[in-house]
């Protein structure tokens, strides 16, 4: 089942609010929306900020001073979500949309 622009808006708001909100002004970050040729497009946020704990992932949880429901957000419109930390450092995250 595709996902709902709406939702989708709503998911890259949150990721993308996380990158303002917990990095450094001017800290480096990329929007990648690779398609799959099953179907479907991975979209991945990933920044090269201080990055998370990993309970930055559990639903309510922060490591900064916000609600800790950006990533939930996110993750309810993906059909697989993960977490990592950048190669340098910071944080990546990935969603897989239908």
């Amino acid at each position: 089942m595709a996902v709902a622009a709406d939702d989708l808006a709503a998911a890259l708001d949150a990721l993308l609010g996380n990158v303002f909100a917990h990095t450094p002004d001017e800290t480096p970050f990329s929007v990648t929306l690779t398609p799959r040729p099953s179907g479907g497009a991975l979209l991945t946020v990933a920044d090269e900020g201080p990055g998370f704990p990993a309970s930055a992932a559990q639903r309510g949880a922060s490591g900064g001073d916000s609600t800790g429901l950006g990533l939930d957000i996110a993750r309810q419109v993906a059909t697989s979500f993960a977490v990592s930390a950048g190669p340098g450092g910071g944080a990546v995250v990935t969603l897989e949309l239908a």
